[in-house]
């Protein structure tokens, strides 16, 4: 088949034929790989089961005149009618007979209208996007350069907790930090996992981005708790104080003891709920029936997906194998019909799920409260996956959403040879897209309802994804671009409604479109010190971009410490994933990274004039942590993130990428509980100090 026939149509269907890699050369996707993408995705749209929602979706700025191109749906000049309507249901407007080529329509405050165009007898419907000029901008970044500490919620040690980090420990955070002038607490995704897979850790790869994870419950601040003797003589009881006390003391967090000791207690709670006759209790469960009317039929297939994959799943599974694909034939796929009878068999057990969701819910906006009472004014910074993993509930629940048969990932690159496959199944654009986006809406929505902050991991996944092929490697993929527009709208209004600030992860090469659509609608950058080195030196702390969040590191890279003593590459070549000249490369290259380190700290006045350090045989000093966040502190940029690893000095990496049962990815706890943390005058004097720097 002619090559450029095979070009022509994959660009029809939104592929890329060939791409610029990060040094500027021209890369063509090979011919059975775009065959591969454009008969996936033209099957996967004609075959869509789905009522057809919107035959077209437009994007318009608010207060702004409208004009809609009739010839979007092959109507131009024809006699017509159309009605204008709100998301309420309110008509705004009412025409008929228009021989026009576009409809004009008055301006619109931003959000979601419904255009409904009749033509003879063919009725058409359009959703129309009224986009903000702008993404929420706090008032606090105009009056202040604000920071927060950022945390890997689950790694936080203390003298409550039940071996994991939790949301009592998020709120002792909060009270101890605000009284420093913290703005903000950053945090890993909150995102549900595998409640039969406890051990399934990455945050990166859940079952679902739009439920809560409720391990991160804490099980004695709820008032079900507070009132059942029965579970309170349990929990002090000798074994099970001795099994906290040994799962505080782990230096990682053991996912299945913890699920399982926080399941015991919650089951028993959960039946104390429904029969206690306490008002305080019979007024929550009155709140927990309005939680599950609200959310309705997605609650109870999130509850369903995890009874069935508790009866399916009893050890570790792999990529292939968990979650739904992993179950028998029969459940992988189920009829309507098949589902409600199910929904029926196992109400019980799907409503203890659902009460843990409205459990999670609860916390979290008791949080959210907390930060606005205590003047924490951009309180809880949150984190949103790409997307969920291949046998999630998400997948399960909606599977046409997806493009099940594909991965997305990343091209080839110097830092990586051979690419990155992340194992997570993108949306259908085309699904998406009839759909009216609703499916994303709803999505960003719960979770902007819980954040003040909200991180976009790989924000230009909504421009173009690497997507790979079924049993294929990361070379063999392509790019796919998705209604980058209609995307971004939606993100600026679900911002606006929620007042929540949004930071979107750029790092890496960002396409000119991504850069200006960013800039255009003040979505945050996200800027990391470890990538900033040019020419052996770091940019001056005025240079850095001011519309962005700044950090020293994130959860992909070691911490200070770690960097510094190159603890991070041991790891990689003690695990066999570096060696030979590439170990030298990268060893050589942190020599480098960190000589420019020192010399940006002398240039810019953080050293002493006759200050001589040497990279190559200087350790991390804590004169040196300090300086080196001071550096940050001062900087222009509005938000800074503080990791609390590097405030205590801890070698530690979160996560090593690349690795999976390797390294504890995701298990790691920090070596100060929250209570010494705060009672250490170096520590505290230490915030004081950034929050004078934030200040200067």
């Amino acid at each position: 088949m002619d090559i450029e026939y095979i070009r022509r149509e994959a660009e029809k269907q939104g592929i890329a034929p060939s791409h610029y890699d990060i040094n500027g050369q021209l890369i063509y996707a090979s011919p059975d790989t775009l065959t591969y993408f454009t008969d996936l995705l033209k099957a996967s749209s004609d075959s869509s089961s789905a009522q057809l929602h919107f035959h077209d979706v437009v994007v318009f700025l608010e207060n702004e005149p409208i004009q809609y191109c009739l010839a979007r749906l092959s109507l131009a000049e024809q006699p017509l009618s159309y009605q204008l309507v709100n998301e309420s249901g309110k008509h705004i407007l009412t025409q008929s007979c228009t021989r026009s080529a576009f409809l004009n329509l008055p301006p619109l405050e931003f959000g979601y209208y419904h255009l409904r165009i009749t033509n003879a007898d063919t009725h058409y419907s359009v959703r129309v996007l009224i986009s903000p000029q702008t993404a929420y901008q706090p008032p606090v970044l105009q009056q202040k350069k604000a920071w927060g500490l950022n945390i890997q919620l689950y790694s936080l040690r203390s003298e409550q907790n039940w071996g994991i980090g939790d949301f009592a420990d998020l709120a002792y955070l909060v009270e101890q930090a605000v009284t420093y002038g913290v703005d903000f607490i950053g945090i890993n995704p909150l995102h549900l996992m595998y409640d039969a897979v406890p051990e399934w850790a990455s945050p990166y790869s859940s079952s679902s981005r739009r439920w809560l994870n409720p391990i991160y419950l804490s099980v004695p601040k709820l008032p079900e708790f507070k009132r059942c003797k029965g579970v309170q003589h349990w929990f002090t009881s000798e074994d099970i104080q001795t099994e906290l006390a040994c799962l505080q003391t782990t230096d990682l967090v053991d996912y299945t003891r913890v699920s399982a000791l926080k399941q015991t207690a919650l089951k028993q709670l959960f039946a104390f709920s429904k029969r206690s006759q306490s008002a305080v209790i019979i007024q929550r469960r009155q709140a927990f029936l309005q939680f599950m009317k609200q959310q309705g039929e997605p609650l109870l297939l999130q509850g369903l997906f995890d009874v069935l994959d508790g009866q399916s799943h009893p050890q570790m599974p792999t990529e292939k194998t968990i979650g739904w694909l992993g179950w028998c034939r029969e459940w992988q796929s189920l009829s309507k019909a098949k589902r409600q009878r199910l929904l029926k068999t196992y109400q019980a057990e799907i409503e203890f799920y659902a009460w843990l969701q409205w459990l999670a819910t609860e916390q979290l906006m008791e949080i959210q409260a907390l930060c606005a009472r205590l003047g924490m004014s951009l309180g809880i910074y949150g984190d949103l996956a790409v997307n969920s993993s291949r046998g999630s509930a998400d997948v399960w629940t909606d599977p046409e959403l997806y493009l099940i048969n594909a991965s997305i990932g990343a091209p080839p690159d110097p830092l990586g040879p051979v690419g990155q496959n992340w194992n997570l199944p993108p949306y259908n654009p085309a699904i998406l897209t009839r759909r009216g986006f609703q499916p994303f809406i709803d999505m960003l929505r719960s979770n902007m309802q819980h954040f003040g902050v909200l991180r976009i991991d790989h924000v230009m996944g909504l421009f173009r994804l690497w997507l790979i092929p079924e049993e294929k490697t990361a070379a063999d993929g392509a790019y796919v671009y998705y209604p980058f527009d209609e995307l971004m709208a939606i993100l600026a209004i679900e911002s606006q409604r929620n007042r929540c600030l949004i930071v979107g992860e750029d790092l890496g090469t960002v396409p000119d479109e991504v850069r200006s659509k960013l800039n255009e609608l003040q979505i945050f950058s996200y800027f990391v010190l470890y990538f900033e080195q040019r020419n052996r030196q770091y940019p001056p702390g005025e240079q850095f971009p001011v519309n962005a969040f700044a950090t020293i590191g994130t959860h992909d890279v070691p911490s200070l410490q770690s960097f510094w003593h190159c603890v991070d590459l041991q790891l990689f070549h003690q695990l066999g994933i570096l060696d030979g000249e590439m170990l030298q490369q990268k060893y050589a290259q942190r020599v480098i990274d960190k000589q420019a380190l020192l010399d940006t700290l002398h240039r810019d006045g953080y050293l002493p004039p006759n200050y001589e350090g040497n990279a190559l045989s200087m350790a991390m000093h804590a004169h040196l942590n300090y300086v080196l966040h001071q550096y940050l502190a001062k900087s222009r940029t509005r938000l800074i993130g503080v990791q609390l690893e590097n405030l205590f000095s801890q070698e530690m990496s979160f996560n090593l990428p690349g690795t999976d049962r390797e390294y504890p990815n995701w298990r790691k706890k920090l070596a100060w509980t929250l209570e010494q943390l705060f009672s250490d005058q170096h520590i505290t004097a230490f915030l004081s100090e950034i929050d004078q720097a934030r200040h200067a």
